[in-house]
């Protein structure tokens, strides 16, 4: 007999209750919370984009100097959201 049919048949001669002791002294790996800072960090980067992108009436140029200014601010690190 192999392991798969040792076990099979062990379980096979339990009974209810003998099963339900063992599955309560039996350790689950239930995740108790959720890290969601990268999520939190990838939402608060967008809502800062939307924030303060330009409005669709601004001509191109000043789209580009706006787009240009934040783009320096982020990579300064003069706006930190980290």
């Amino acid at each position: 007999m192999s392991s798969i049919e040792d076990i099979n048949a062990l379980i096979d001669s339990l009974s209810p209750e003998e099963i339900k002791a063992i599955m309560t002294k039996v350790a689950s790996k239930k995740r108790t919370s959720v890290d969601t800072s990268r999520r939190a960090r990838r939402i608060a980067l967008t809502k800062l984009y939307f924030d303060n992108a330009p409005r669709p009436k601004d001509s191109f140029k000043d789209y580009l100097n706006h787009s240009d200014g934040i783009r320096e601010q982020i990579l300064s690190g003069a706006e930190s959201w980290k």
